[in-house]
């Protein structure tokens, strides 16, 4: 859930998708390699064969990412906790909070019509449309002027617009009051327009047009509602930046809002960056790699100018990272939430509700508000955790409504995708990677005999293999290539199933994201100057007006204290049903 869902997919059939022409081993527009394009020789092979070179042997890909996948779906047994009340799986690190932040964070990295699985190959419609990483464009799209339909209008009688929409949420078992608080993104029909009204005839009317930047933010009801949370707090810095502003005259007022509206989102940006920076890398990354990229100065081992092509609106994301590392957030989604005090939702019920999924159902109703404290740790509650992170996903993501089949091997769900998108990527293989790491960092390679000892991760990977041939019905020769060349989500599932026991990511998997997001956050020239949050909120206010409009906001550098800000200045304490 991490990475980008597919939409309607099941009108993409293999049939359709023209693989037999050879793919060129050159990126797409807006991705790239980790080190430069490896050669043919240092890509990722199957049976020995390079995919990207032999189309022809594509169906064979296929079947072993299918049988790979099957084994996939064994079960962990993870050791025990020494709190008794946890279930072995859960990651008492990581509430799972965080796992919908990565997937948001996701949606600010990598935007792309077609996912690569489902294309068949790089430049069928997967170009990365985002060029400034980790800006909350998910979230603003092209701005109030670009992206009028996601902004609510200041005032009757201009086209002021500096607030995100919100909608109301709805309540199950009667009419929706005027009362009733705005805690869901904003939904409405499709009327007058051409296509199917989904609406049941006398009863509702079908609200399926999701008003967001990123309609993958209404992938399902805790993703929604984690958007509604960013905009709750934008909507309410622009409250306080417009009390602290004074009055800029009747010919300043489009001004106004303009200047409002671009320091609102540059605080909760740097709001977020820090969240980024303090709170959720250093749950999810290896303490030994944290340590060497949170400080001001991080050495960079992949070193391809990153902050000239943001400025300039052209920065790239490595295939490593979009196709590979970054899936480990689809392991550490739960088979069920505890949304709020009123109701627990398993995961089929919870993917399937938005917009395209359950048109006639929406706005959410009282029993999918997010009650905060079930998702992150907030003053001593105990939230829904994560997943510990490996080699296994939640059953529901294989809901073969969300995740249909696509191709001749009937498979659906989330996984199989993750796994083929990644063999058809081009991507440097296991060996190679860890090669470049080791030349550029040895230090790194060498605290992880995983990486260090090739003989003992064959043989620890066969063995794994090995272990569950009942349910993927893998031969000897799957159990040898996948040895020997493992695809790199599996393998960065593996590694932090091996060397952390799936509390946090392993050494190869942290390099890989740390160097993508604190590369991103480096880019940004008001997160790279370091400081605390206060001084970078200082230098946003300033670069606006001529006083600190911002000089009330706390410094907030985790979600626990996000989400407390938000209910201050949202006046949401005293909500039904509990947003704290």
């Amino acid at each position: 859930m991490v990475a980008q869902k597919v939409a309607d997919a099941s009108s993409f059939r293999a049939s359709e998708l023209d693989t037999r022409d050879s793919i060129s081993s050159a990126t797409t527009p807006g991705f790239r390699h980790f080190f430069g394009t490896p050669a043919p020789s240092q890509r990722f092979r199957a049976f020995g064969i390079d995919p990207l070179e032999s189309p022809s042997h594509h169906a064979k890909l296929r079947g072993l990412m299918h049988r790979l996948s099957r084994r996939m779906d064994a079960a962990i047994k993870w050791p025990s906790h020494q709190v008794r009340s946890l279930e072995h799986w859960e990651n008492p690190s990581i509430p799972s909070g965080y796992t919908y932040l990565l997937q948001f964070i996701a949606h600010d990295l990598v935007h792309s019509a077609i996912p690569l699985s489902v294309a068949g190959g790089l430049g069928r419609g997967t170009t990365n449309a985002r060029r400034t990483p980790l800006r909350l464009e998910t979230l603003y799209g092209s701005g109030p002027v670009g992206s009028p339909h996601i902004y609510a209008l200041d005032a009757p009688s201009d086209d002021r617009r500096t607030k995100l929409r919100l909608g109301r949420m709805r309540w199950k078992e009667k009419q929706s009051a005027s009362g009733c608080p705005f805690r869901d993104i904003a939904r409405t029909p499709a009327e007058n327009v051409t296509g199917i009204d989904r609406s049941i005839a006398g009863v509702r009317v079908a609200l399926t047009e999701a008003l967001v930047a990123d309609p993958r933010n209404d992938d399902h009801a805790v993703m929604s509602q984690l958007t509604a949370l960013f905009a709750l707090l934008h909507n309410g810095l622009v409250d306080i930046i417009r009390r602290r502003e004074g009055n800029a005259g009747p010919n300043g007022q489009f001004g106004a809002a303009y200047k409002r509206f671009l320091c609102a989102r540059g605080a909760l940006t740097a709001i977020y960056h820090n969240i980024i920076r303090n709170d959720l890398m250093r749950r999810v990354i290896h303490p030994a790699i944290y340590a060497s990229y949170c400080g001001p100065a991080p050495q960079f081992i992949d070193r391809t100018d990153l902050a000239r092509k943001a400025a300039i609106g052209n920065w790239e994301i490595p295939l490593e990272f979009s196709h590979g590392a970054f899936r480990f957030g689809h392991a550490m989604v739960r088979p069920e939430y505890q949304i709020n005090d009123l109701s627990l939702h398993d995961l089929n019920n919870t993917l399937e509700k938005s917009s395209v999924n359950d048109p006639a159902n929406m706005p959410l109703d009282e029993t999918w508000m997010v009650q905060w404290s079930r998702f992150f740790e907030i003053n001593g509650s105990t939230p829904n955790f994560s997943r510990r992170i490996g080699p296994h996903l939640s059953d529901g993501l294989g809901n073969d409504q969300i995740f249909p089949a696509f191709d001749e091997t009937e498979r659906v769900g989330l996984l199989y995708r993750d796994l083929l998108g990644a063999g058809l990527a081009g991507m440097w293989s296991v060996d190679s990677l860890i090669a470049a790491v080791g030349n550029r960092g040895p230090n790194f390679i060498a605290m992880s005999r995983l990486l260090e000892d090739r003989d003992y991760r064959v043989n620890e990977l066969r063995e794994w293999l090995s272990a569950g041939r009942a349910y993927g019905a893998l031969t000897d020769d799957d159990i040898e290539t996948l040895s020997n060349d493992p695809p790199l989500p599996f393998f960065i599932l593996f590694e932090a199933m091996q060397q952390t026991k799936g509390l946090q990511l392993g050494l190869l998997g942290s390099i890989i994201v740390s160097e993508v997001i604190f590369g991103a956050l480096s880019s940004d020239p008001q997160s790279a100057c370091g400081g605390s949050l206060a001084d970078q909120l200082d230098l946003v206010a300033r670069e606006f007006y001529l006083t600190n409009v911002l000089q009330d906001i706390p410094e907030i550098s985790n979600m626990a204290q996000l989400v407390e800000l938000t209910t201050e200045i949202a006046e949401l304490r005293q909500a039904v049903p509990a947003f704290l």
